[in-house]
């Protein structure tokens, strides 16, 4: 225990000496790339009911669990460095992988500072997850036929691609796209 606890202290103050020399961003116009990336790996959602989230995303999408973590306790540190409320705790967190190999993380906290209301999708860290699908029109049917709630009916861009939103059962939005399949 002590090796971790240690271990968590030195992990968590190279954290926040890793945010603090972010505070001086540097960014300029140069064509090369400050870190060169291979793709994207997962996206993490906070969620209210952890089961719910699974099954949701076991039955929409196909997904399989690849990790179950409950945590313990949270260091101090960590809640100052990633922004989270000091009363809260992170119950439990799960990858879940989706067929294609994109990783969905979900995160359930408690707390009572914990915000429980959604913010407007226009305000600043308000998010979205896009998943591609070959089929947005019967993705879309389906969608609706599962009762979940759609915010547009599909658009078609100008170059072809497909997406309409809609929403979880805790009211995240979901963007599904695609390109247009060709008329014969």
């Amino acid at each position: 225990m002590k090796t971790q606890r240690i271990a968590s202290t030195l992990f968590a103050s190279s954290l926040l000496l890793g945010a603090a020399s972010l505070s001086a961003p540097v960014f300029s116009a140069d064509a090369a790339p400050l870190v060169t990336i291979s793709g994207v790996d997962h996206a993490g959602i906070n969620v209210p009911d952890l089961a719910k989230a699974i099954a949701f995303f076991q039955t929409t999408f196909g997904a399989r669990i690849e990790s179950d973590i409950t945590p313990g306790a949270i260091p101090d540190a960590w809640k100052a460095a990633f922004n989270w409320h000091q009363s809260s705790d992170l119950k439990r967190f799960v990858m879940m992988r989706l067929p294609d190999g994109t990783g969905v993380e979900l995160f359930q906290y408690s707390g009572a500072q914990i915000g429980h209301s959604r913010p407007h999708q226009d305000d600043d860290a308000a998010t979205h997850i896009a998943l591609r699908t070959h089929d947005v029109p019967a993705s879309f049917k389906a969608i609706q036929k599962a009762g979940l709630k759609t915010l547009n009916e599909p658009v078609t861009n100008a170059d072809g691609t497909q997406w309409f939103y809609f929403l979880t059962p805790w009211s995240s939005q979901i963007e599904l796209v695609g390109k247009a399949k060709a008329a014969n």
